[in-house]
């Protein structure tokens, strides 16, 4: 009976821990929003959550650590929305944008501090193994339904198609933090690259599609 009432302890111990966490993570996601990396301190996060310190670096770790963990969560939130995505690849290439734009549209305070917080401490080094930059790169894979089905032709490789199609969602990303463009420029700008990318390897009957796709892109 002790032992039993040891482990409901220790389950209740875990799941309070667990609520603690989450709840001073939301906070450093408010601060983060309303300051930017370089103005967020650790002893701030504490403070406005009634803790310690030493019990900040305990739950999360280094700043970096908490930034990392931000984007970390981001990259997860949107594979979770791009689920079951249609196959045809302009429909699928719409659909992926518009979910990272709804998703932006949430908080965009928020996705706009972390990812330029994310940008200054180099999350996103493409040299890191198994890092950020390759999770998130695998976002933009073309699908094995384009090639089996003719729809690409197989001429340029599918790791060089899924590289192209990050670069020009990152670099829309970046124009996007920076303040350059708002989130309506955001979309254009992503799936006027993507589509540029995939025309680059289509057959003939989806180029055509492609290119008038681009065109109606551009004259918007």
């Amino acid at each position: 009976m002790k032992e039993s009432g040891e482990a409901l302890g220790n389950v209740t111990r875990q799941a309070n821990k667990k609520l603690r966490r989450e709840r001073i993570f939301n906070i450093a996601k408010r601060l983060i929003a309303a300051k930017g990396l370089e103005e967020f301190t650790i002893s701030e996060l504490a403070d406005e959550a009634g803790v310690t310190t030493p019990t900040i670096h305990n739950l999360f770790g280094k700043k970096s650590d908490i930034i990392r963990e931000l984007v970390s969560n981001l990259i997860e939130q949107m594979q979770g929305n791009v689920l079951n995505p249609p196959i045809d690849p302009i429909e699928n290439a719409k659909f992926f944008v518009d979910n990272v734009v709804a998703l932006f549209e949430q908080d965009t305070d928020f996705y706009r501090a972390a990812f330029m917080s994310a940008e200054q401490v180099k999350l996103f080094d493409p040299r890191i193994p198994d890092g950020l930059f390759q999770r998130a790169q695998q976002l933009a894979a073309p699908r094995k339904e384009w090639y089996e089905s003719g729809l690409f032709l197989g001429n340029i490789e599918p790791s060089t198609i899924m590289k192209r199609v990050h670069n020009s969602n990152r670099l829309g990303r970046i124009d996007w933090v920076s303040g350059y463009i708002d989130l309506n420029q955001f979309r254009h700008q992503v799936l006027e690259g993507i589509l540029l990318v995939y025309a680059s390897d289509a057959s003939p009957e989806l180029h055509v599609r492609l290119s008038e796709e681009i065109n109606g892109l551009i004259s918007l």
